[in-house]
């Protein structure tokens, strides 16, 4: 009977993970398991009012075409600034963010026009940011996996970097540390 791979989550680094696997020239059973009802993790897109697709998630991916054009621009805010705000004990509401957000497009990018259409949501603590002392932590765990013979691999932004081409690349060195070669495409 042939080996079974099970790939704990559905996001962008465990879809590349199970493709991967399921490329390699004698491929494992694939059991993907996601907890929520959607594959993707982070990223996604949500059809705003009058048809504008707005992306959520890491980084915005857009499709191809006539709708990609119409996909708008995502603005991420946070960090020092997001702490200074609590701190001072401002009200965090959608339209402070809407506003802080055409200021910096309006700075950094030079677009004047208000948009068409906004969408504004908040996500505290949902963009990994590594700590001191991360990278030995992780090192650590891996050592610990290793040294245990424990058939674990980590893969996705809470590991080695958070944009998407990190979680579809940290997916792929999954697979590979799994199969113990390059799969194939």
């Amino acid at each position: 009977m042939g080996r079974t791979v099970v790939v704990l989550g559905g996001g962008i680094s465990g879809l590349a993970a199970s493709y991967h696997l399921s490329r390699a020239p004698c491929p494992p059973k694939v059991v993907l398991v996601e907890g929520s009802e959607r594959l993707g993790g982070w990223i996604r897109s949500v059809r705003g009012p009058n048809g504008a697709i707005f992306e959520l998630g890491p980084r915005g991916i857009r499709p191809a075409g006539a709708l990609g054009a119409r996909t708008l621009l995502l603005v991420m805010l946070g960090g020092s600034w997001l702490q200074t705000l609590e701190a001072s004990g401002c009200v965090l509401s959608q339209e402070l963010f809407q506003q802080r957000a055409q200021e910096a497009a309006a700075t950094q990018l030079g677009l004047k026009e208000l948009p068409s259409h906004c969408l504004v949501h908040l996500h505290k603590n949902s963009i990994p940011q590594y700590t001191l002392g991360h990278w030995q932590k992780l090192e650590a765990a891996r050592q610990f996996l290793a040294a245990h013979r424990l058939p674990l691999t980590l893969a996705g932004a809470s590991y080695e970097g958070v944009a998407v081409n990190d979680c579809i690349e940290s997916g792929r060195q999954a697979a590979v540390s799994v199969l113990g070669t390059e799969p194939n495409g």
